[in-house]
């Protein structure tokens, strides 16, 4: 009988399953546990309240003092996977396989010059460590290419998936005043771009309401605050901060559409989450968004305010006057989904074995 080969996966952003790192290492315990391959064992690295929640079909270590400081005392295994390229946490010998996945690298546009290269350094040196390299679009690959050394190192681009929606009988949230609702998720930072959107509201008929769902801490959560008691759209625009699943699942379910006017994405999950439930999407141009989206988005040119009322409001009543619309996004969307993208990391956890 062939011995199985043990493979970590690093799930530590499971602290924070508000957040999109969160989701994604939620839905890869999720879907990991139930892949049944006789090549592989998996262990999950976990918050400790997280032992035990995926089943029993894998195993589970707990993130700790002593793997992030002292790793070389913990268990050893045949492969380790990280899920993003800003985890602590690494294998116990240097000579075990590592594959690292680059999500982004957005803090060369947020972040200040001298604090960017101190980041930018610091994933250079994972990347020296590291085995093989995935990223999860193609326009991340190019940032990567661009502005780090891969050396020979393979680079291979997969994306995440999208779960799919479980029917539930959700309650509608107690912030939602109107049944043609915009919605935006996301945390509020500036990246995002969220301000184009509560000066869009300006020449939106008044039927309709705003929601900005995402954390909002920090101070462009207070400017935009401000911004919506200045133009007086405090009824208009919620901001409800990090919401539940249910509370997700209605929205996504009940909103007339989703607005996403992002600058910078690794990948942009929102929209394709949006497509799932067969609603119009208006994004932006920007980073990787075109790439994941495709045609099925529209997609504002400039952010004008009345321009993108105008934009909006025009191309609303296209969707709407084609049934077909509907459809053909969620066949789209279909296409981001965890099986497949497992599948493709399950190909690499074998060829890196292997090779």
């Amino acid at each position: 009988m062939i011995k199985k080969k043990r493979i970590l996966i690093d799930l530590d952003r499971l602290k924070d399953v508000h957040n999109g790192l969160g989701q994604i290492a939620l839905n890869f315990g999720k879907y990991i546990q139930d892949l049944k391959d006789d090549r592989f064992e998996f262990t999950l690295l976990v918050p400790k309240q997280y032992i035990g929640y995926f089943g029993n079909n894998v195993n589970y270590e707990t993130i700790s003092i002593k793997r992030r400081y002292f790793p070389y005392l913990c268990p050893d295994y045949d492969l380790w996977y990280t899920i993003h390229q800003d985890s602590s946490f690494f294998p116990s010998n240097k000579q075990t396989p590592f594959i690292l996945t680059i999500n982004d690298l957005n803090f060369l546009e947020d972040k200040t010059p001298s604090k960017a290269q101190k980041r930018l350094k610091r994933l250079q040196s994972k990347i020296d460590r590291c085995t093989i390299i995935t990223a999860i679009s193609h326009y991340t690959e190019s940032v990567i290419r661009k502005n780090l050394d891969i050396k020979d190192k393979p680079l291979h681009v997969i994306y995440f998936g999208v779960e799919n929606p479980i029917e539930k009988q959700a309650k509608k949230p107690s912030y939602v005043n109107s049944e043609s609702l915009l919605l935006s998720i996301g945390v509020i930072q500036p990246k995002k771009n969220l301000m184009v959107l509560v000066e869009m509201m300006k020449y939106i008929p008044d039927n309709y309401q705003l929601i900005l769902a995402g954390n909002t801490e920090g101070t462009y959560s207070e400017q935009i605050q401000e911004r919506i008691f200045q133009l007086g759209l405090e009824n208009r625009i919620m901001m409800p901060g990090k919401i539940t699943d249910d509370d997700k699942y209605w929205l996504l379910s009940h909103c007339t559409a989703l607005c996403f006017p992002s600058k910078l994405e690794g990948m942009g999950i929102p929209p394709i989450e949006a497509m799932r439930f067969g609603k119009p999407v208006f994004a932006s141009t920007f980073s990787s968004i075109p790439e994941i989206c495709k045609e099925y988005a529209y997609y504002w040119e400039n952010f004008e305010p009345r321009n993108m009322a105008n934009f909006f409001l025009k191309h609303l009543e296209e969707f709407r006057m084609n049934p077909e619309k509907e459809h053909q996004l969620i066949a789209f969307s279909e296409q981001y989904n965890w099986k497949d993208s497992l599948m493709n990391y399950l190909d690499l956890f074998d060829q890196c074995l292997n090779k």
